[in-house]
């Protein structure tokens, strides 16, 4: 079985936000519509938003210190997770490209957003990747 890609459209930015800012960020993204991600660590808030949802919220967020112009591409399949190198492997062939990315996983997915500029070069490089994990990885499953 092939792996899906999920290429979506929308523009992405990723956001780091005071700590102070958790509670407001939260009530912020509550009603947002779409993929949203939150992560909070020992120093940060990260936030992964639409860019167009983030200029209606960024007035709110004087503070945060933000880049954009991700897009984002989602390895559309339910990976078990005894699966072993998946994303290693990704990022090999993204890092072999010269392409800097940010992994996502959530329970059923993951993702890399990469710089909207090399889209393209990045989707390529997940490719030739996929073949290599279809024949020795995910071929085990």
């Amino acid at each position: 079985m092939a792996m899906k890609l999920y290429l979506p459209e929308t523009r992405y930015v990723i956001v780091s936000l005071p700590l102070a800012y958790f509670s407001e960020t939260v009530a912020a993204l509550g009603d947002v519509e779409g993929f949203v991600s939150l992560t909070r660590d020992k120093d940060e808030i990260t936030v992964i938003v639409a860019e167009e949802i983030w200029q209606q919220l960024a007035p709110r967020f004087a503070e945060a210190k933000v880049q954009s112009g991700r897009r984002m591409i989602v390895f559309d399949e339910v990976l078990d997770f005894t699966v072993v190198g998946f994303i290693a492997e990704i990022s090999r062939a993204l890092a072999e490209a010269g392409i800097s990315i940010l992994n996502l996983s959530t329970y059923r997915t993951d993702a890399v957003l990469v710089h909207e500029l090399r889209f393209e070069e990045a989707v390529a490089a997940v490719k030739r990747a996929l073949v290599t994990l279809h024949y020795t990885h995910l071929s085990q499953q």
